[in-house]
């Protein structure tokens, strides 16, 4: 699977620690390089260290630089473009960079489900609990039905 990762999203929902923003880019790197060392992190070029190439590599990771467009375009870009767009798993909170990339075949997974809670990076906080499931009791039905014809014609 190829794994493509919003930077600047990942950075900002899972509030990843550091004191500069250098410091954030390089902590996301290294735990994206721990999960997915095939990925390709797309970051905005607008923080985009001064004399930095558009595509290096960093911490096992590729990371793109997006100066002419913004990191959203190009990673829908990078889906559009795929011989095998089923392959690519996009990790982002951005809806609609999710939604166009699962449009296009791509699977897309927010930010928290890829990363977890453990690493360098502090989880947002706690998820709310999951609903429970429906039973058939909650539609006022018993617990098994018996779906067998009444005349034993079936």
């Amino acid at each position: 699977m190829r794994v493509l990762v919003d930077g600047h999203n990942a950075i900002a929902a899972l509030k990843v620690g550091g004191k500069t923003h250098e410091e954030k880019r390089r902590n996301l790197l290294r735990r994206v390089a721990e999960l997915a060392p095939q990925a390709t992190v797309f970051f905005d070029a607008r923080r985009a260290p001064a004399g930095v190439m558009d595509t290096m590599s960093e911490a096992g990771v590729t990371v793109r630089y997006c100066r002419g467009d913004e990191a959203d375009k190009a990673i829908v870009e990078t889906v559009r473009r795929a011989g095998a767009p089923g392959q690519i798993i996009v990790v982002t909170n951005d809806r609609e960079v999710a939604g166009k990339a699962t449009q296009l075949g791509a699977r897309a997974l927010a930010v928290q489900d890829f990363f977890g809670p453990q690493g360098p990076l502090k989880p947002p906080g706690r998820r709310p609990p999951k609903k429970p499931e429906f039973t058939a009791k909650d539609f006022g039905l018993p617990d098994e039905i018996d779906l067998s014809d009444p005349d034993g014609e079936i």
